[in-house]
């Protein structure tokens, strides 16, 4: 009595198109009534409302890709039955998901179904072959390829960025001896064929990394027109070896008080790169004392330019006072003076237990980053 509920409740469903994704805990029963499907056979019009939902649903059409680049359902992306075996497809890394499966006639994807379903995904819908499909159904434009060379052994390795929601790609590793495998030294191609999904422009990254041929991003411009046809354009190549070398070192002022010693971004400003050419010539002590209990002062050797504005201060800040005297503030107050650094994540506690409650001496020098 009890199956026979179930089974009525689940005919009822699928008959006023009342399915949810989630709905997955009421399987139709087999034709002997005594074993239930790992997956919701569904009809296409139950299939169509689903789409329209906003609820990161998948279309899978698992029909080959020759058949799929003859017409296929809008949004939909290709897995052949015949590519999924025990291992979960990486094109379907979320076994909550909504899937929709789709083939010809509906025979391939009741297989791929119970596949996916017997492989512990959740929210499997078959919903028969695309002959009977009534909706619009779109053709795979011309596709677009890039070739990359390699070796194995230390060769570049690749790893590609795009807008998936525009253009995809399937990658292919070839050998140039058709008789090897992956051996030291053995060169090969890694071909990326990208197939439009929707009209539009983006960018493709694709990341080149070797110990022995150097580290490059390849950055491309690809179209994808009104038919689908996508056109791949270079546009710059990052080589990222090169690039380190060419950056020029930055200067941090440093702070030694008591023994500790505080690290203070410097400031963008006459006054900073006057401190950064005096105390390039050596390190520099300086006495400082309390004043107004939110902050040290101290007499520099030396007078810098002022570019004083009102500010408020905050623990960390570093300031010139008068154009002669160097302050670290642990608290707030609000003067007109030049900030020349900000010493960056340290509280108030922090620099009172480096600084201390009296006079402290500090020295101060340039550190350059490599």
């Amino acid at each position: 009595m009890k199956r026979s509920i179930v089974y009525m409740l689940a005919t009822l469903l699928m008959l006023t198109g009342c399915i949810q994704a989630g709905d997955m805990g009421m399987f139709p029963l087999d034709g002997d009534g005594m074993e239930r499907l790992p997956y919701l056979q569904i009809d296409q019009d139950q299939a169509r409302r689903m789409m329209e939902a906003d609820d990161g649903h998948v279309i899978v059409d698992v029909r080959r890709q020759d058949e799929y680049d003859t017409g296929h359902i809008p949004g939909a992306i290709c897995i052949p039955n015949e590519s999924i075996g025990t291992e979960p497809p990486k094109e379907l890394p979320d076994r909550n998901q909504v899937i929709l499966i789709y083939c010809r006639s509906g025979n391939r994807s009741k297989q791929a179904a119970e596949k996916l379903g017997k492989m512990g995904y959740y929210n499997v819908y078959e919903f028969g072959g695309i002959i009977d499909w009534k909706g619009e159904i779109v053709k795979s434009g011309a596709k677009a390829t890039l070739v990359f060379d390699s070796f194995d052994g230390g060769g570049p390795e690749f790893e590609i960025e795009m807008d998936p929601d525009i253009v995809t790609c399937t990658r292919e590793k070839e050998y140039a001896d058709s008789n090897h495998e992956e051996l030291d030294g053995a060169a090969f191609r890694v071909i990326y064929t990208f197939t439009g999904v929707a009209q539009g422009e983006t960018t493709v990254t694709v990341k080149a990394r070797s110990p022995i041929a150097g580290n490059y991003d390849y950055l491309y411009s690809v179209r994808v027109d009104e038919e689908l046809n996508v056109s791949i354009e270079e546009r710059e190549i990052i080589d990222w070896d090169e690039a380190a070398d060419a950056v020029e070192p930055v200067p941090t002022l440093a702070i030694a008080a008591n023994g500790k010693v505080f690290y203070a971004h410097l400031e963008d400003n006459a006054s900073a790169q006057s401190l950064i050419e005096k105390l390039s010539n050596g390190a520099v002590e300086v006495e400082m004392h309390d004043y107004g209990h939110f902050e040290k002062v101290g007499p520099l050797p030396w007078d810098l330019p002022r570019a004083d504005e009102t500010i408020t201060t905050e623990p960390g800040d570093v300031i010139l006072y008068q154009g002669n005297q160097i302050t670290v503030y642990y608290d707030q107050n609000t003067w007109d003076f030049t900030r020349l650094a900000r010493i960056g994540d340290v509280t108030k506690e922090e620099l009172l237990s480096a600084f201390g409650e009296g006079d402290v001496k500090v020295i101060l020098w340039i550190e350059w980053s490599e």
